[in-house]
């Protein structure tokens, strides 16, 4: 039989000019842009991946052009026996950009959502469920509502856990202390089994990390995630971990393995994000490396229902009591990119539909739809 190979690239590039507002430590989110990628081989099979485009808005674009110009003729007529192999293959390939651009961020996210798109094909092409793929089995995962402001109100709270959430991400790192008082008045209205984490996105520098910790020292929080930046020097993270009394989560903004790794001396919960850094071929391995020593892995995950269906999918394949990320802000896009389950009293189960069990509307993007980028034999 003939071996499956890359036949069609798309990439779609969809934008929401007037979304919620979604305040963070670096700005507030004016536009929202997802990057959708869809590959198939000669039999027609696909599979879809997102190449993460979350701030700023503009970087979508940039991402589409690479893979319409770069990565794409580049990856037409390759065999897919061998995913991981291909992504290793591109990545050294790309060397002479990653010199000349100074670009690893970029290319790290485009190989990252193309290597997804190809893992999901090749579980579609025979016809088993990603997660059974990749060696796992189906089981409920905790799921939380994340970017959920500190100053939500007793009946916004009480939407969430309409929507099925019984954990929450609020928001931290703004400067103004009031931010911390609303988010202890918020996290005292959680009933007795619900939890709560919190993300400063890196808006501390380490003085004002050490404060805010002090402040929240006697919140239940199951973890505090990115107090300070990814670039601060190691023993300004190990000497803020030494200063809390809860779990430090990190990871999203790391980029290759021996960045996490050299993390593990002051993370406790590891957060690599699939369209950012890696794919499936190189984070699933990370997250088994994870429990190995003890730690805990919980995917990030703020984009389409496209990058949650994967994120859930590796977390049922790695094992572990990781939480599964779900953008909780109201976004049209997020709907475009396929139907995804909701949780029921605070957990999610993956279907066992074919590869992700997530199928983009490509006629319903509509409006939305900014660029559409093609890379196909005689195209």
């Amino acid at each position: 039989m003939t071996a499956s190979h890359i036949a069609r690239i798309d990439a779609y590039v969809l934008q929401d000019d007037n979304p919620a507002a979604v305040r963070a430590s670096f700005g507030t989110f004016t536009q929202r842009t997802t990057l959708l990628l869809k590959v198939q081989d000669q039999f027609g099979h696909h599979g879809w991946g997102e190449i993460w485009s979350g701030y700023p808005a503009f970087g979508a674009y940039h991402r589409a052009a690479m893979v319409e110009q770069l990565v794409g003729p580049m990856a037409l007529g390759r065999a897919l026996d061998d995913i991981p192999a291909l992504q290793d293959e591109w990545e050294a390939a790309l060397l002479p950009m990653l010199r000349l651009a100074g670009e690893p961020g970029p290319i790290a996210q485009v190989l990252a959502g193309l290597d997804c798109a190809l893992w999901d094909l090749a579980a579609r092409a025979q016809g088993v469920p990603l997660y059974q793929m990749l060696g796992g089995t189906a089981r409920p995962l905790r799921a939380y509502a994340s970017g959920v402001s500190p100053s939500l109100s007793p009946a916004q709270l009480d939407g969430l856990r309409a929507l099925g959430f019984r954990a929450f991400k609020f928001k931290a790192g703004f400067q103004e202390d009031s931010a911390l008082d609303e988010l202890e008045r918020t996290v005292s209205m959680l009933a007795g089994d619900e939890i709560a984490m919190i993300d400063a996105n890196c808006g501390w520098d380490p003085a004002a990390a050490h404060n805010a910790l002090a402040r929240i020292r006697s919140l239940p929080l199951q973890w505090m995630e990115e107090p300070i930046g990814c670039e601060r020097a190691p023993e300004e993270w190990r000497a803020l971990r030494a200063a809390s009394a809860h779990p430090f989560a990190g990871g999203e903004n790391l980029l290759g393995l021996d960045a996490f790794r050299a993390a593990f001396d002051w993370l406790d919960v590891i957060q690599p994000d699939l369209g950012k850094w890696g794919g499936i071929s190189r984070v699933l391995p990370l997250a088994r490396e994870v429990l190995e020593r003890g730690l805990r892995y919980c995917p990030h995950a703020f984009g389409s229902n496209v990058g949650l269906a994967l994120a859930a999918h590796v977390l049922c394949a790695a094992g572990g009591d990781g939480l599964l990320e779900m953008d909780a802000n109201p976004n049209p896009l997020r709907t475009l990119s396929g139907a995804f389950a909701l949780p029921e009293d605070g957990y999610l189960t993956p279907s066992g539909k074919p590869g992700i069990g997530v199928d983009p509307d490509e006629q319903a993007m509509g409006s939305y739809l900014r660029r559409h980028a093609v890379v196909a034999r005689g195209a």
